[in-house]
């Protein structure tokens, strides 16, 4: 990845050099090839490319897309939406091909003159929503959740951050300009106003992008009562508690804190999670951007392996291994959480 960070870094140096039409289109045919390279990249299903990193992909496609646009309208001005005044006409969608599990859409609103981070939010909604309903047309039900990223100065230091929100279940009763007003335009501030007073000498210098991951839902599976497949279970290294509730990430912790002899699928076998874990500010269905705050939380340390290709991966990993540690198997097409009892048996389901 560190040969794709110095790829990226310098196209987006060049992006502020070029001076000529000449340079322009030179610049914008290799920031295409790289861009090109870099959704071959999220495309391709390696064991160890986690979704952390295809996410990581994803930010840099956006990020990319953002500079074409602007030397765009520096060099191309005029026609189409580049000659409208609106600030939300002046905002553009680009579409972003990945290779998630369940993924329809993942686009970014990509901003051009934008300071105020407010204003910005608010004039993308439009573009937001009716990407939104159009998906929401073909399917009733989906998962929804969008990254802010931003340019941030300390000094003489730069560096881009990202601020994610947490995915939201959106039905065709839902009312979406509530959803993105409580959901995306709140959360997002109130993570800037944080950030900002926490890392004290850190601001927002320049708004680069809303992206937008759209999932497939199935309501049917919101509850955790959930038959994993016959090879995960011949490996005998997963107990896999089953609920009517959408706890399943609670639910695995308490099966490995507090283990039971027999009827381990069973929650009846266990302390209700309620009464043993600190569940402040957590929602379910827990994410994994959620579980660093629930380690600190609790004083665990917890790790969180998939199957990519049928080879065990890791997803999440601890950054401070406690004296009370988990492993967690997560199911990405269902986004259910089991507790990993022997790590070892899980490298591979070939071998079943």
């Amino acid at each position: 990845m560190e040969n794709v960070q110095q790829k990226e870094r310098d196209l987006l140096e060049r992006s502020h050099q070029v001076t000529t039409l000449g340079e322009y289109f030179g610049w914008l045919q290799h920031c295409e090839e790289f861009i090109e390279e870099l959704e071959e990249r999220s495309r391709v299903k390696r064991p160890r490319l986690s979704i952390g990193n295809r996410q990581s992909l994803v930010t840099r496609i956006a990020r990319l897309e953002g500079a074409k646009t602007r030397l765009q309208r520096q060099f191309i001005p005029s026609g189409g939406d580049y000659s409208s005044e609106n600030n939300s006409e002046r905002l553009i969608w680009r579409e972003i091909d990945t290779a998630f599990e369940s993924r329809i859409l993942t686009g970014a609103v990509i901003n051009y003159n934008h300071i105020e981070p407010r204003q910005f939010l608010e004039d993308a909604s439009d573009i937001v929503l009716e990407h939104v309903r159009d998906v929401m047309q073909k399917h009733n039900s989906v998962k929804v959740n969008t990254v802010f990223n931003g340019e941030f100065v300390a000094g003489d230091k730069h560096a881009n951050k990202s601020i994610n929100t947490r995915n939201c279940e959106l039905l065709h009763t839902s009312d979406l300009r509530e959803w993105y007003e409580r959901r995306v335009v709140e959360p997002i501030l109130a993570s800037l106003e944080e950030f900002q007073e926490r890392d004290s000498g850190w601001a927002l210098s320049r708004i680069l992008n809303l992206t937008v991951n759209i999932n497939k839902y199935n309501p049917m599976r919101a509850g955790c009562y959930v038959q994993l497949s016959r090879k995960i279970i011949m490996k005998r290294a997963v107990v896999n508690v089953q609920s009517k509730d959408n706890a399943c990430f609670a639910w695995a912790v308490v099966a490995a804190l507090y283990p039971a002899e027999r009827c381990t699928h069973r929650q009846s076998s266990y302390p209700h999670y309620t009464t043993v874990l600190n569940l402040q500010d957590i929602e379910f269905p827990v994410t994994l951007n959620q579980i660093k705050k629930f380690e600190i939380y609790n004083d665990i340390s917890i790790n969180v392996y998939s199957f990519e290709n049928e080879n065990i991966v890791p997803i999440h990993l601890t950054e401070q291994k406690r004296d009370k540690h988990i492993n967690l198997l997560y199911v990405q097409d269902i986004g259910h959480f089991a507790w990993i009892k022997n790590l070892s048996r899980l490298p591979c389901l070939r071998c079943c």
